[in-house]
């Protein structure tokens, strides 16, 4: 960035051409795009080079899992490249597998995540991306044993009780993804309003408005713009014949819609 910005005009408290400037070309088609290639001519590397080398295996896997976790496949391809010049390791493996599932590569994420499993046979963050993967290549009841086996050894491992609930749903299992979801929000220190929403969303499926309302209204008081919790209470409200109510949440959907 320092390279990148070398030779630039100076933006200070009395000169702040960026706040004028930038609002021009932030809607400009493909600017995202630009200004990664712009970046990336000036980088040698993923990582910094002035980093102390002797670390950099730590700094690859971590940096490759955050590039996983924001979807950016452009940074994940350039880290799990590096990383094929370390030594085999479970979290190797796992940021490999995590590549291939995000590339769509199901029989590669699965060899790889497997892989894990056997240098690290209680590792659940192996475990659970295999499961994902197994659910996303029809291995529905491989999925199901495999979650209910890391639950058995790590019952408060939060992606587990997420993919039980998420599979339990797929399958119209909604009773298990009731328990899976209530489960889930014990081992959060402070659920956030979309968990009441989720939470609230699966009574409805259950047929049960009576659960959903308060969990729902719940969720609207930790936040009052939880666009799913309103759209979910105004579902509510209309099938239960209190149109006047029905119409005030749905009003507030149309208002969030209407500022997007």
């Amino acid at each position: 960035m320092r390279k990148l910005a070398e030779g630039s005009t100076l933006n200070t408290d009395d000169r702040t051409l960026l706040e004028y400037h930038a609002p021009q070309t932030v809607l400009a088609p493909g600017l995202s795009d630009a200004i990664q290639e712009l970046i990336t001519n000036f980088r040698k590397g993923p990582l910094p080079t002035n980093w102390n080398p002797q670390k950099s295996n730590m700094r690859w896997e971590g940096g490759s899992l955050t590039a996983l976790d924001l979807s950016d496949e452009t940074n994940a391809r350039k880290f799990v490249k590096a990383l094929e010049s370390q030594p085999e390791s479970t979290p190797r493996y796992i940021v490999e597998g995590r590549f291939a599932l995000m590339q769509g590569a199901l029989t590669d994420a699965k060899s790889l995540l497997e892989a894990a499993i056997k240098r690290d046979p209680d590792s659940p963050e192996a475990m659970h991306w295999l499961a994902i993967t197994e659910h996303r290549s029809g291995e529905h009841t491989s999925a199901r044993l495999r979650v209910d086996e890391i639950l058995k050894r790590h019952p408060r491992f939060l992606p587990a009780l997420t993919d039980e609930m998420e599979f339990a749903a797929d399958r119209k299992d909604f009773r298990i993804a009731l328990l899976a979801q209530l489960n889930r929000m014990t081992v959060m220190p402070d659920p956030p309003a979309s968990e009441y929403c989720r939470l609230g969303a699966i009574w409805m499926k259950m047929s049960n408005p009576a659960e959903a309302e308060p969990v729902l209204l719940r969720g609207t008081l930790k936040d009052p713009y939880s666009y799913a919790c309103h759209l979910e209470l105004g579902e509510l409200y209309r099938e239960t014949g209190r149109f006047s109510l029905a119409r005030q949440h749905f009003e507030i959907v149309c208002a969030f819609l209407s500022g997007l």
